[in-house]
C-alpha cells in the first residue's frame, strides 16, 4: 500500500451458517469448513494479508468459545489479534465492534471489513478490487463497497444498484434485498451488483456514520470495545446481551449518504446454503457428486450411513448429525431445534444448580455418572478437585473449558479427562449438556472463584 495511514483488514467469524447444517454447528461454525483441504477462514486471512498493509494489522473477530479452533485454523495469525465476541449480535454489533477496537490502536486507519465464509474463484481480481477501494477511502474519507458482478438473476443474494452505467467506482443509489426473480432479472440487466459483504473506509467516518444513523448500535459497540480492551468479559457479555440485533448493512449502510461501490469480477459465492455450496464444487471440479446426481460429503468420525437408491440428493454425514435431501428442499435446511432440556435418564437424581442442574444416574463404590446441564451464558465456578478425576463427553451444545487458564472450545463429540488438583471452569455458550463420569462421589472441590457467592 502506498497510503502513510495504516490499512487494517478485520475477518468477521462469527457467523452459525446455519444453512449448511450439519457441516456447520456449533464449535464447527461455517468458516473452519475446509474446501480442498484449506478451510474458509484460512482462505480468508490469506485475502487479508493482501489488502493489509501488515500481518500485524489482520485482526479476527468470532466467538470468544471459537478462539482456540479458530486460532488452531490460523497458526500465523497473532493471538492478542483475536476479537471474542460473548455471544452472537448480528453483523452490526461484530462490524462496530472491530471499529471502535481498531480506532482505539489506530484513530486514522483505513479498515476493511471481510467476511470469513465466502470464496473466490479468482484471488488476484479481489485483490485488486479491493486495493482500488482502499485507495478511494483513502483519498476521499468514505465508505467503499466490493459488489459481485452478477453471473445471473439470483433471489438470494442482496443488491447493491450504482448510479450511472459506467464500469467503475461508482457512487450508490440504493440497496435491494432479495428481489423476485423478475426484478432480480431487471437488476442485473441495469448493472447491479450483488453485496459481497466486504466494505472498506476510514475508520472516523464509519464511526461518525454509524453515530449518526444507528446510536443505539454505535454506543453498544463503543462501550464494547472499551470492555474488551480491558479483558472486562462480565461487563461485555452484559453489552452484548443487551445490545440490538442487526446486520451492519441493514444498520448502517443502507442509511449513509456516501457511498461508493467497486466491481469485483473475482467469482465470488458466499456458499450460503446446500445448493450454492454444491453448485460451487461442480463448476470447480467438474464433480456432480457421483451416480444419479449424489453429493456426497462424509466427515471422519461419522456414524455409518447408507443411502440406497437415491437421485437428485445431498447427504452430509458429521459426527454431529446426517442429512439427506433433495438438491432443491436443502435451500430450506436449519439445525433441528429442541427445547433446550436434557435428555434425563430414568430414576436419575436431580440437584438443581445455580447454573442450570446435574442429573446423577449411577453411583457405585467404583465410579458417579452425572449428567451435566448448563445454561447459556452460565459458568461453573473455577475449581479443582483434590483426589477426585473426571472424565467428560460432550453431548450437545457449545461452550468453552478453561485447563489451567487455558480455555478450549467444547462442542458435541469432544471428550476431556480432568486429572486431581487440575484448575478448571466449564462454561455454556448454547446450552451445554455433559456426561461426567468420575472416581467416587467425594465431596472433595476447592472453588477458587465463583460468581454465585458460594465457598
Amino acid at each position: 500500500m502506498n497510503s502513510q495511514r495504516p490499512v487494517v483488514a478485520v475477518i468477521m467469524a462469527g457467523g452459525p451458517g446455519e444453512r449448511l447444517w450439519p457441516l456447520s454447528r456449533p464449535g464447527h461454525p461455517k468458516p473452519l469448513v475446509a474446501i480442498e483441504g484449506e478451510t474458509l477462514v484460512g482462505r480468508a486471512y490469506q485475502r487479508a494479508l493482501h489488502v493489509a498493509d501488515s500481518p500485524d494489522h489482520v485482526y479476527l473477530i468470532a466467538l470468544e468459545a471459537d478462539r482456540q479452533a479458530m486460532l488452531a485454523a490460523l497458526p500465523d495469525l497473532d493471538p492478542s489479534r483475536f476479537l471474542g465476541e460473548p455471544m452472537r449480535r448480528d453483523t452490526g454489533m461484530a462490524a462496530l465492534t472491530a471499529a471502535h477496537a481498531i480506532a482505539l490502536d489506530y484513530p486514522d486507519a483505513v479498515l476493511a471489513i471481510l467476511p470469513a465464509d465466502h470464496i473466490m474463484r479468482d484471488e488476484t481480481a479481489f485483490t485488486a478490487a479491493a486495493v482500488e477501494a482502499v485507495g478511494l477511502a483513502t483519498d476521499g474519507d468514505g465508505i467503499c463497497l466490493l459488489g459481485a458482478v452478477p453471473t445471473g438473476p439470483r433471489q438470494e443474494f442482496g443488491y447493491i444498484v450504482p448510479e450511472g452505467l459506467d464500469e467503475g467506482p461508482r457512487p450508490v443509489d440504493r440497496f435491494v434485498e432479495k428481489p423476485d426473480v423478475t426484478l432480480a432479472t431487471e437488476l442485473v440487466e441495469a448493472g447491479a451488483l450483488w453485496n459481497m459483504g466486504v466494505f472498506i473506509g476510514d475508520v472516523r467516518s464509519l464511526i461518525a456514520t454509524a453515530e449518526i444513523v444507528a446510536p443505539a448500535l454505535h454506543a453498544s459497540a463503543r462501550d464494547g470495545a472499551k470492555a474488551l480492551r480491558a479483558g472486562d468479559s462480565r461487563a461485555l457479555a452484559a453489552i452484548y446481551e443487551a445490545a440490538v440485533r442487526q446486520p451492519f448493512d441493514r444498520a448502517v449502510l443502507e442509511h449513509a449518504t456516501d457511498l461508493r461501490v467497486v466491481p469485483c469480477d473475482a467469482g465470488w459465492s458466499d456458499l450460503g446454503n446446500w445448493p450454492e455450496f454444491v453448485r460451487y464444487h461442480q463448476s470447480t471440479r467438474g464433480d456432480d457428486g457421483g451416480d444419479g446426481g449424489v453429493f456426497d460429503w462424509r466427515e471422519p468420525g461419522s456414524p455409518p450411513l447408507q443411502v440406497l437408491g437415491a437421485e437428485d440428493m445431498i447427504i452430509c454425514s458429521t459426527p454431529a448429525g446426517s442429512l439427506v435431501a433433495t438438491l432443491e428442499a436443502s435451500a430450506l435446511v436449519r439445525p433441528p431445534r429442541v427445547d433446550g432440556a436434557p435428555f434425563i435418564p430414568r430414576n436419575a437424581r436431580v440437584i438443581d444448580k445455580p447454573w442450570g442442574a446435574e442429573y446423577v444416574w449411577a453411583e457405585t463404590d467404583r465410579y458417579a455418572g452425572k449428567l451435566l446441564f448448563v445454561r447459556a451464558g452460565h459458568s461453573l465456578s473455577l475449581q479443582y478437585h483434590e483426589r477426585k478425576m473426571e472424565s467428560m463427553w460432550v453431548l450437545a451444545g457449545a461452550g468453552t473449558l478453561e485447563v489451567d487458564g487455558h480455555p478450549q472450545a467444547i462442542s458435541p463429540g469432544n471428550t476431556i479427562t480432568i486429572l486431581p488438583g487440575t484448575l478448571h471452569r466449564l462454561t455454556a455458550q448454547i446450552d451445554l449438556s455433559v456426561l461426567e463420569v468420575s472416581s467416587p462421589e467425594l465431596d472433595d472441590v476447592v472453588r477458587v472463584q465463583d460468581v454465585y457467592g458460594r465457598a
